[in-house]
């Protein structure tokens, strides 16, 4: 299958293979898409494209040996396993592989916020400044607040009947603690979406995408 450089949220799903185990669906998951995928237990090379869209990956099970890189710069590398997050906002397609390490199922659970839900929240978050504001990627990380969120916004997944309000309320408060967390103020403002605005702002003034957007480790 070919690679896009971009794609939406809802077709982001099938670039990263695996079997899909659950999928949200309906008027609860309007700002916040969310599904869970049990991953092979080694992949060698998987180029994805990137999203405008923000979005979470927390490890639900297993543990692995996980690399990274955008386009040919050199590869990162981190020990992924239960409880580890990545935190990716968009801009250039990366390029990711990595090896189990344990028997465990490697699962993982992808959220995606809506731009619209990010906007509310760094406008409470910074005011007059939120056009300034820009959410940074950091990989393998760990963050007991979201771990907590993610693991209650896991739970409603799994029901049978899903809560619009426990989503949307959860959807929220992950928002809010991102704004509060992971993002920092740049001196451009764009009147554009605040993500690929900012991407774009940054290539507009010489920086190529790798480096606006290259992750950072904690």
């Amino acid at each position: 299958m070919a690679i896009p450089e971009t794609t939406s949220a809802e077709a982001f799903e099938r670039f990263v293979g695996g079997k899909l185990l659950r999928v949200g669906e309906g008027n609860a998951w309007r700002e916040v898409n969310a599904w869970i995928t049990s991953l092979p237990r080694v992949v060698n090379s998987l180029p994805l494209p990137s999203v405008s869209e923000p979005f979470l990956a927390w490890t639900i099970s297993g543990e692995v040996e996980f690399q990274e890189r955008e386009g040919s710069r050199p590869w990162m590398a981190h020990r992924v396993k239960k409880g580890a997050l990545f935190l990716t906002t968009g801009g250039a397609p990366y390029e990711c592989r990595w090896k189990a390490v344990t028997a465990e199922p490697f699962e993982s659970m992808a959220v995606f916020l809506e731009l619209p839900l990010l906007e509310r929240a760094l406008e409470e978050v910074f005011g007059g400044d939120a056009p300034f504001a820009r959410l940074r990627d950091v990989s393998a990380f760990t963050d007991d607040t979201l771990n907590v969120l993610m693991a209650q916004l896991h739970g409603e997944l799994m029901r049978r009947k899903v809560s619009p309000l426990f989503v949307q309320g959860i959807g929220q408060t992950i928002a809010i603690h991102l704004a509060r967390n992971y993002a920092d103020l740049v001196k451009e403002a764009s009147p554009r979406q605040p993500f690929t605005a900012g991407l774009q702002a940054s290539t507009d003034h010489g920086l190529d995408e790798g480096a606006y957007c290259r992750r950072i480790q904690p």
